[in-house]
């Protein structure tokens, strides 16, 4: 993955690219977006950036720099994740993070730490991780990744240069896209009616987001492959585990939301479609016909309230409000239903 290859994030892309290019990166940097929107990607892409053999400002993908940095297997490139199923990153992650960020690179020109949902860190572990930022070690770079920036201290905020990342393009389609469409398409231009049709669009969603997070725990399973591990210490295993538990959720968060997003532009296709808007500005418009059908009789506040109830399902997620809860009552706002 190179900077060429991140399309939906070219304000973001420029900037570090001239950056590169003048030699003036900032020490901290925020990358500040909702889940799925790369944020990630384009730390780790950054970090390659500043260490490829082969390219100069940007990332050959083929050199043994670039391929120890994707694989996550390079010395001088430093990760920090929630490590629980809770998500909260401990204060003893920071300490470990700021005695190894000190450390003399082995190899690395630049070395990179990269704080993966960083508004996860307790009151506690902000502290800590705020005198890093304020004597950061010499040729090192340190990322924070955040889909909710304003959980963090302003402290650190003020400390770091803000980069935001907007979602990715809904033309091209989720993953989860052919997936949710049916669902959506059945909910909104079925004759049926009332609060038994919403609790049964409700099972339907409920029944797809626990196959995604059994497809999502299946798959860094066998990526994890702890059995390999059989004869650590316990505790050892034990951390082992608890990390691969927070990959898990994270993961399933994304995905989640990505499930969200489709639905937030299904919505917003039935508000256009019930304005008149042309077939060219629709998200989705291979369903134009099931849309068009579903927008009679609706009228522009009942599908704005659509909208509305799709951003407080997520609201009420981002405040970690139990998943089935926040469905439930987001979902029984929904016009039409």
């Amino acid at each position: 993955m190179s900077f060429s290859d991140l399309p939906d994030q070219r304000a973001a892309v420029d900037l570090l690219r001239r950056s590169l290019e003048h030699g003036r990166l900032a020490h901290a940097y925020l990358f500040a977006g909702p889940r799925g929107s790369g944020k990630e990607t384009l730390a780790r892409t950054l970090a390659k950036a500043l260490n490829c053999l082969k390219k100069q400002n940007d990332s050959c993908d083929r050199c043994e720099s670039c391929r120890r940095i994707e694989e996550s297997l390079h010395p001088d490139i430093y990760w920090v994740r929630p490590e629980s199923k809770s998500r909260r990153i401990a204060v003893e992650q920071i300490r470990d993070f700021e005695r190894s960020i000190h450390l003399r690179a082995a190899e690395a020109r630049v070395k990179v730490g990269i704080i993966v949902d960083a508004d996860c860190m307790g009151e506690e572990a902000s502290n800590a991780f705020l005198k890093t930022l304020e004597e950061p070690p010499a040729q090192t770079i340190i990322i924070l990744l955040s889909a909710e920036p304003q959980r963090l201290l302003p402290t650190i905020l003020s400390r770091c240069l803000r980069l935001s990342l907007g979602p990715t393009s809904t033309r091209a389609g989720s993953p989860f896209r052919s997936k949710v469409l049916p669902l959506l398409a059945g909910f909104s231009t079925s004759d049926k009616r009332g609060i038994p049709h919403v609790y049964r669009f409700l099972s339907d969603l409920t029944a797809l987001l626990q196959a995604i997070r059994s497809e999502t725990r299946d798959r860094v399973e066998g990526e994890e492959n702890l059995e390999r591990y059989e004869q650590l210490d316990p505790k050892v295993r034990e951390r082992l585990e608890n990390l691969m538990e927070a990959r898990i959720e994270g993961e399933y968060r994304a995905a989640r939301e990505q499930v969200l997003e489709e639905m937030y532009a299904w919505f917003g296709d039935l508000l256009l479609c019930v304005e008149g808007a042309g077939e060219d500005l629709l998200e989705h418009p291979d369903s134009t016909p099931a849309l068009r059908r579903a927008a009679t009789g609706l009228t522009y506040g009942q599908a704005s309230a659509n909208l509305d109830a799709i951003e407080q399902i997520r609201e009420a997620l981002t405040r970690n409000i139990a998943e089935s809860l926040a469905l439930e009552v987001g979902l029984l706002k929904l016009a039409g239903g």
